[in-house]
């Protein structure tokens, strides 16, 4: 026959202040959770119809300044410089 197996003292796999603090821990994510869902719902006062779109006011631009390309400089003096055009020469 076998030998009698000794008894030891039941222990627990894990420590009780360690499961305290993971149920603890999954409780506030419930619970943080829940008051998300709340407070980001949709509000009940609209019902099911779509919010109205509002158009923006109509702007008009007065045609007073005018605009250069992006390779053209203004002089301090408020003129812009005549075109030139690249010279060629014929061997």
């Amino acid at each position: 026959m076998s030998p009698p197996k000794r008894r030891t003292e039941y222990r627990a796999p894990r420590d009780r202040r360690e499961v305290a603090v993971a149920v603890l821990a999954s409780l506030a994510i419930v619970v943080v959770t829940a008051v998300l869902i709340w407070v980001l719902r949709p509000n009940k006062d609209s019902g099911s119809s779509p919010a109205p779109v509002t158009s923006p006011a109509v702007t008009t631009t007065l045609p007073t300044a005018t605009t250069l390309p992006a390779e053209t400089t203004v002089p301090a003096g408020g003129e812009t410089p005549p075109e030139s055009t690249p010279e060629t020469t014929t061997p």
